[in-house]
């Protein structure tokens, strides 16, 4: 049996990660248990759910950390590197173990490249606010990292950037309503649903929104035009190569799985029904 520890993992972002890891126990003859997870309060209650999971008879785990900066060695320790694969964000002590991870800075890139497409030069004169996600992660930091780069070299203003950890939900609010902005650009999915469901509540309030998500309700409202333009990583690609690199570190314990990176796509509301388009949204149905 190999666990999977994500955080909130009924969520519908990770709906194509849980069919990639069913098609890949399926290939790889692995018994998968997705442990069902609320929101963690810290790393601290995520170890203890890996340690359970280990203690209770589970041979290896695939895991995302909620928080890759206060990764210790000493818990390392405790779980072999054979037992663990990392998906979605990789920890500060890069290389312990082998990890399948989205291209975070080249998706924060095309973000910005997505705004820079339809606002042009017209950017000079337009004002950002971002919600940059849980920043707690090497993958969040990445992201925004990318997204800065490319768009400070187009000559816009940065208003606000708020993370997981500025009790985001009532300082978006009140930026929104202080801070006016022409545009709000969200990095990972669940900021892209919370900027849908204020633009949803607030009609009177309009600014551009350009995210990162793959959930059927960020789909859903990129085709309806709420959203510009929407970053989708490759998530049942990630679930897949996950069950396939603990499969290959159960049979061979003494090989390394190499970590490995996978694509995205900028979808937007002209080409989300092109075919390779939807085979990335709807994996299960093709």
């Amino acid at each position: 049996m190999v666990s999977v520890i994500v955080e909130n993992s009924s969520s519908d972002r990770f709906t194509s990660f849980r069919e990639g890891l069913e098609r890949g126990a399926e290939d790889y003859h692995i018994r998968l248990n997705v442990v069902s997870t609320g929101a963690f309060s810290g790393i601290e209650e995520e170890y203890q759910i890996i340690h359970r999971e280990i203690d209770n008879g589970a041979k290896g785990v695939i895991v995302e950390m909620c928080d890759s900066s206060n990764y210790t060695d000493d818990s390392a320790v405790e779980i072999g590197s054979d037992k663990m694969i990392l998906v979605e964000t990789d920890v500060e002590a890069e290389g312990m173990y082998a990890a399948i991870l989205p291209q975070s800075y080249e998706m924060g890139e095309a973000v910005a490249e997505a705004v820079i497409a339809d606002y042009g030069e017209k950017l000079e004169d337009t004002d950002i606010g971002i919600l940059a996600g849980n920043l707690k992660q090497t993958a969040g930091q990445q992201c925004l990292k990318g997204f800065m780069d490319k768009i400070e070299s187009a000559g816009a203003s940065i208003l606000w950037n708020l993370s997981d950890e500025d009790n985001v939900n009532n300082t978006f609010e009140w930026c929104l309503e202080k801070k006016r902005v022409d545009i709000v650009v969200s990095l990972d999915n669940d900021r892209t649903e919370q900027a849908v469901d204020y633009l949803q509540a607030q009609e009177q309030t309009e600014f551009g929104l350009y995210g990162i998500g793959c959930s059927e309700k960020n789909v859903y409202y990129l085709d309806k035009g709420v959203i510009g333009a929407l970053v989708v990583p490759n998530e049942f690609n990630i679930g897949y190569l996950s069950a396939a690199a603990i499969a290959g570190q159960l049979r061979e314990p003494l090989s390394s799985a190499k970590t490995e990176k996978v694509g995205f796509l900028t979808i937007t509301k002209d080409n989300l029904y092109d075919e390779e388009n939807q085979k990335i949204l709807f994996p299960i149905v093709q």
